[in-house]
Parts: structure tokens; sequence; C-alpha cells
């Protein structure tokens, strides 16, 4: 959509305004002013109506920050599993330096992954090769084998879904914010058509009406882009899973 939500909520606002203007002189046939106005509240939301009425752009934005806070409890815990297995991995093989055939099974084993499918492959790896070689064994008291097991299972089962679910119910709320926005484009180009035909150019109504209701949109000026370094939750953070 070439037009932003904000320019076509404006752009419904103004209509609404004018054809409650002319209303005494000609009324649209398709829908009332009622009929658009509900179309118009149904995205932006009216806290006055009797019962309160929940906008589209309210349930979106909802889904939204329901999803960002599912990613960021994921990626909490996903930094804390790269961080163990980095300790892990990298004691190990030291602790090992001397053992040829355990130093074989961590030999190809890496923790420099920075998105969540390379971090959740290599804690599986570390788990798969920890438990081969010594599972009594753990970097520091806190770091066991067993707990980096549940932990990995966290990230890998529970918060990944979570995160997954909470996705899709952002992605379903913002089309149907989308797919409203571009109904209510249509219905106010509709009208704008009808009434500037209904109303001539030198008329009273028709200069009203043109000089009231935006058609043109114009996008902001845009900014000169920064690249400010992203710390390495933030690199996680925007790589999809």
């Amino acid at each position: 959509m070439a037009e932003t939500i904000e320019f076509i909520k404006d752009r419904a606002t103004k209509t609404i305004s004018a054809a409650k203007q002319v209303a005494t002189f000609w009324t649209w046939q398709e829908l009332t002013i009622d009929e658009i106005q509900t179309a118009l509240t149904a995205i932006t939301g009216n806290s006055s109506a009797t019962p309160p009425v929940v906008g589209q752009e309210e349930i979106a934005s909802q889904a939204e920050q329901a999803m960002l806070a599912a990613r960021g409890a994921w990626d909490a815990q996903l930094d804390e599993l790269h961080r163990r297995t980095v300790q892990g991995v990298s004691m190990a093989k030291n602790r090992n330096r001397n053992n040829p055939a355990n130093l074989a099974v961590l030999a190809g084993l890496t923790a420099r992954g920075t998105s969540r499918a390379e971090t959740l492959a290599e804690a599986l790896a570390w788990e798969s090769a920890w438990a081969n070689i010594d599972p009594a064994w753990s970097p520091l008291p806190a770091n066991t084998l067993a707990a980096f097991g549940v932990l990995r299972k966290l990230c890998a089962e529970d918060l990944q879904q979570g995160y997954t679910d909470e996705q899709a119910d952002y992605r379903q709320a913002a089309e149907k914010l989308a797919d409203m926005a571009a109904a209510l484009e249509q219905t106010v180009e509709a009208w704008y058509a009808d009434a500037t035909a209904v109303f001539p150019v030198g008329t009273p109504q028709g200069d009203m009406i043109r000089s009231t209701v935006p058609t043109t949109y114009t996008p902001p000026t845009a900014k000169p882009a920064t690249n400010p370094t992203p710390a390495p939750a933030a690199i996680r953070a925007s790589v999809s899973p």
C-alpha cells in the first residue's frame, strides 16, 4: 500500500467531515456517513463509546508487543545458553588436551554462532559430546550437564514455540489491519469520485470538497541512515530462526 495508514485515516476523517457538510444537498448511495465512520472507528478504536471499541491498530500493537516480549525472553535464554556453550567447549578442550580420544570428540565443536539456529545447533552438539566424554564433569557447579540440557530444551522447544505463536498472531493482526485500511481507502476514493462528479469545480460544495479532502500522499523525507554497531544480542534478535 503506497499510502500510510495515518494518511488513510486522515483522509477518511476529512471525507466524513465533507460528507456532513453536503448532506443537505446530496447523500452517497453506497454507504451512509455513519457506516464510513464505523469503518474508520474499527481501525482507530473509540474508548468513549459504550461499549468501548478496541481498534485494530491497538489489537495489532498489543500483538506486536507480545511478540517482542516473547522474542526478548527467548533471546535472553539463548544468550545464557551460548555463554554456557562457550564456557563448556573451551574448558573441556583445555581439560582434555592430553586425552586424544576425548579431544577427537571435541575437535569439531565450535561456539561462534550469531543466529538462533546456530546457537541451538552448537549447544546440541556440545551436549552430545559432553555426555559422551564425561557426563559427571561440569565447568562450574551451576553449569552441569543436566542443567545445560534443561536450558537447551527450554530454548529449543517452549520459548521458540512461544515466540512462533506470538509472531503468527501479530502477522495475522497486522494483515487484518492492512486489509481494513485498504478497504477504507477504496471507500473514500469512491466517495470522492462521485462527490466531485456531483459538485463541479467552481461550486461552493465542489471547491470545499476539493480543498478539504487530501488526495495525494507525500512520503516523509528520508533521514540520512546511521549505522551503529549492534550488540551481540541485537544481532541474534535480527536473524530469523
